[in-house]
């Protein structure tokens, strides 16, 4: 028993040396490679305001799938909710907020619709937390069938069209800066850290990890995995929600399609930064410098004026090499590191 204490620790640390070594190797070329590629268009004030303005949302709907990925699961319908959210949002903004309402009183409503798109948020979270914890339908599924459901309630609203005009003090939140850095920049921030917080220091990011290890032995334990599951689906939603306040102020409209490419990223980045796709280990930490160096390698890529299509093919590779290395390795130092513990 002890030898098998031993053995994990030795394998989580080396992982986590590993993670700590190669991705600010990995950024520091991705950012040198942009650099020389572009003439050092990279590095100009402009990119990179442009970079911390485009980050936040994509930061967010990551953030909101390595949750997912802790506790060994998946959510394919981070887009759609947020989508839906956002255009809840946006309806209300324009068709019920009185065209005459100026200054504080604009505000407050302002603030109350957003409040109101964040609660339902958590609710299409618990629908999908319903459906993994208590119904027990597999993780991809669930959301999968949820992703299709909301997308087809957006469509609904909209019928296809985009919400746009939004109250000016709205579209401030998205577009405006704070000492030169763009808003939505400190909003991920401030979320980064509640979730780094989470994971390491209160019980239930605790229960997710372990979740995400050993469901079975983790419920043995005393644990009500049920509620941890159910909670951990609407915090990630919440997250997707945030991101959706964040998109439609930056876009200034509200659409069922908006941020459909980010999904594949949101997995890329996770893996990448560090996070177990069967559950159990993340690095917040890890997945923020995979989120830098992902958002730098795409900024780079659109001013050497690289097809989109290109792109999502590169991000495709990227993805089945990263998690064909990680297994790779994973195998290797169990079996070198199972024969140091003997």
């Amino acid at each position: 028993m002890l030898k098998m204490k031993r053995f994990d620790k030795i394998l989580e640390q080396a992982r986590m040396n590993l993670d700590i070594v190669i991705l600010p190797i990995a950024f520091v070329l991705v950012i040198v490679l942009m650099a020389v590629s572009t003439n050092f268009k990279f590095l100009t004030y402009g990119n990179i305001s442009s970079i911390l303005l485009q980050l936040p949302e994509l930061g967010l709907f990551t953030l909101a799938m390595m949750l997912a990925m802790a506790v060994g699961g998946i959510n394919l319908s981070i887009i759609s909710s947020s989508n839906l959210a956002g255009v809840i949002m946006a309806w209300f903004m324009v068709n019920i907020i009185s065209p005459e309402a100026s200054g504080a009183i604009l505000v407050l409503q302002l603030f109350f619709v957003v409040i109101g798109g964040l609660l339902i948020s958590l609710l299409l979270g618990a629908i999908n937390g319903i459906l993994i914890a208590y119904v027990e339908v597999s993780p991809t599924l669930a959301t999968l069938s949820t992703m299709i459901l909301y997308e087809g309630l957006t469509l609904a609203i909209t019928k296809g069209k985009v919400i746009s005009r939004l109250p000016q003090p709205f579209v401030e939140l998205g577009n405006g800066s704070l000492f030169g850095i763009p808003k939505p920049f400190y909003i991920f921030v401030v979320a980064a850290f509640f979730i780094r917080t989470m994971l390491k220091k209160t019980p239930i990011g605790k229960y997710q990890v372990m979740i995400g290890s050993n469901k079975k032995a983790t419920a043995f334990s005393g644990i009500n995995t049920r509620r941890v599951l159910m909670q951990t689906y609407m915090i990630s939603s919440l997250l997707s929600g945030l991101a959706g306040v964040i998109m439609i102020s930056r876009y200034n409209s509200a659409n069922a399609r908006f941020g459909t490419s980010y999904l594949l990223l949101t997995v890329l980045i996770s893996v990448l930064g560090g996070t177990d796709p069967n559950g159990g280990y993340v690095r917040v930490g890890g997945v923020i410098a995979a989120l830098f160096m992902i958002q730098a390698l795409n900024s780079g890529i659109n001013i050497l004026g690289v097809s989109s299509f290109v792109s999502t093919m590169f991000w495709g590779i990227l993805l089945v090499a990263i998690i064909a290395y990680r297994q790779w390795v994973s195998r290797y130092k169990e079996k070198y590191l199972s024969r140091l513990v003997k």
